[in-house]
């Protein structure tokens, strides 16, 4: 594991910022989300920031009311408190930390964004786009595009696609410095991490 300058971090961070921990209940907390949990709280203590955690639910096949309950459980148990959707938050019902109940919150990000970029309906699904794009072990499949031109309406149960200029994109990463990729990302995740005002992503490596 690289070793991490938190100095160098803390100076190009607001003070107390936020970060976030963000499991998928679809099975049981495993030794790796515990690593991955004791480095976030590890460097949010350090930095004296707040940590946030949401319930990445947006996958309904996998994701089931047990799990949940369970990772919130062990959560309480391992003693990792959040300072921000708490398991007590997410046991009361419905909640802004949890993905599937944050509808709106993504609405009001595509409304934003489709003022600023061209967005477009597809219907495409993940066989679809592997076929088009010749789907290739551990790489990310590339989409055709085939959506782009159709003119799908917009509508609740199609997915959403904004046609971005070509080229790469450039950010900073708080462990590896600047980095130059031509990426994708989930839009509900993208959205959730703009909304709380998430800033560093820790990941162990």
């Amino acid at each position: 594991m690289v070793a991490l300058d938190l100095p160098s971090l803390a100076r190009r961070l607001p003070s107390r910022p936020v970060t976030r921990f963000a499991p998928s209940p679809t099975g049981y907390l495993h030794l790796g989300h515990v690593a991955n949990a004791a480095y976030v709280w590890g460097i949010a203590g350090a930095l004296d920031g707040r940590v946030l955690l949401r319930l990445e639910d947006h996958d309904r096949n996998r994701c089931w009311p047990e799990y949940e309950s369970a990772l919130l459980e062990d959560l309480d148990w391992l003693g990792f408190a959040p300072n921000r959707g708490t398991p007590a938050e997410c046991r009361a019902g419905p909640s802004n930390f949890r993905q599937s109940d944050c509808a709106e919150i993504y609405r009001a990000a595509l409304a934003r964004l489709s003022d600023k970029a061209p967005v477009y309906a597809c219907d495409c699904s993940r066989r679809d786009i592997a076929e088009d794009g010749g789907d290739a072990f551990n790489q990310e499949t590339r989409y055709s595009g085939r959506c782009r031109d159709r003119g799908l309406p917009l509508a609740d149960g199609i997915g959403v696609r904004v046609q971005l200029a070509p080229g790469p994109e450039r950010f900073g990463d708080g462990l590896l410095g600047e980095q130059v990729q031509d990426p994708s990302a989930q839009w509900a995740i993208s959205s959730s991490e703009t909304a709380w005002g998430i800033g560093p992503i820790i990941l162990l490596s």
